[in-house]
């Protein structure tokens, strides 16, 4: 064996081989395959359904697949939005169809693709359709075809159909390499916050914080907890939360008891949840606190003093939308 005898990047005219710049583009993807932005590539029904869907534009990493193609990626992007015509089912049965990104690279060894007519300009890379594919599939790979492509959604038409609607698309994109960012904010609440609201109301009033949302965030992954909430005798029970500007958390219940006889009961209180961050939202700041609510008929006392904590665990995430 021999080395690839022009590394990236030779100067004084040495000529690069198109395998070291996919391998380039392999290590600047990390090894990963998918779409660059969350946005990226979607497809969508037509804005009046009919036979056919849209692939929205965007970016994407394709790994190489053809023998001796290891480490290599290819990078495409679509420029403008491009139309897929779908074929209709008859009546016997539906059918499934994925619908890909495919890299077709006629120079490769082994490789079906026939020579572009222009080989400066291709094309090399194009939106197809594989079709009559098993109703679970959610990538190529598994279909064992060998293809240097992504999926980015499976059609699942039923029988005697020619329109495809949205709810027959199932996204199956994936973000290549995608960005995370977590924040982790604590507070003692100081002065006593006694909740007596029963709607949800920011309490204890000290946990609220400005938090820049990233321009990429499409999801946030929240954890939040207060510990040594004070109780006085009496049952209480109610919800809390956190809350990102207009966006909530699944409110987590408490169902308490403090017994006759005892001076108060410390408790400790957790919430956690997965939410989705509108596009509005993205590239603000926004308010970050607990929330909670006390619900009516309870008789004990719910407090946060100066022998409380109050922490939210919030991780900002990109995935495909």
């Amino acid at each position: 064996m021999a080395w690839d005898s022009v590394p990236w990047f030779v100067g004084g005219g040495a000529q690069h081989s198109p395998e070291v710049a996919r391998l380039l583009a392999y290590s600047a993807m990390r090894g990963n395959e998918g779409i660059v932005g969350s946005g990226d590539l979607a497809v969508k029904a037509l804005a009046v359904p009919g036979a056919s869907v849209r692939v929205l534009p965007g970016a994407c990493s394709i790994i190489n697949r053809a023998s001796g193609g290891n480490y290599q990626v290819y990078a495409g992007r679509l420029i403008s939005e491009d139309t897929v015509p779908i074929a209709a089912t008859g009546s016997g049965s539906g059918r499934s169809d994925l619908v890909v990104a495919r890299v077709e690279d006629p120079w490769l060894a082994g490789e079906p693709w026939p020579d572009p007519v222009d080989p400066t300009v291709g094309p090399y890379i194009f939106t197809r359709v594989i079709s009559g594919v098993p109703s679970t599939t959610k990538t190529v790979t598994e279909l064992g075809l060998g293809y240097s492509a992504i999926p980015l959604a499976r059609i699942d038409i039923p029988a005697s159909t020619g329109t495809i609607t949205a709810g027959m698309i199932v996204d199956l994109r994936k973000v290549a390499n995608p960005r995370r960012e977590r924040s982790v904010f604590t507070v003692n609440p100081g002065a006593t916050n006694t909740l007596t609201s029963t709607a949800f109301t920011a309490w204890p009033s000290a946990a609220s914080w400005s938090v820049a949302v990233p321009s990429w965030a499409t999801k946030a992954i929240v954890r939040a907890s207060i510990g040594g909430v004070n109780m006085a005798v009496g049952i209480a029970h109610g919800e809390i939360r956190v809350s990102l500007g207009t966006v909530t958390t699944q409110g987590t219940g408490y169902d308490e008891t403090v017994p006759t006889g005892a001076v108060l009961d410390r408790k400790f209180w957790r919430c956690a949840d997965t939410v989705t961050i509108p596009s509005a939202m993205q590239g603000t700041t926004q308010t970050l606190r607990i929330e909670g609510y006390r619900a009516s008929g309870a008789t004990a006392s719910v407090a946060a003093d100066t022998a409380s904590s109050c922490e939210i665990d919030i991780e900002f995430i990109e995935v495909a939308a």
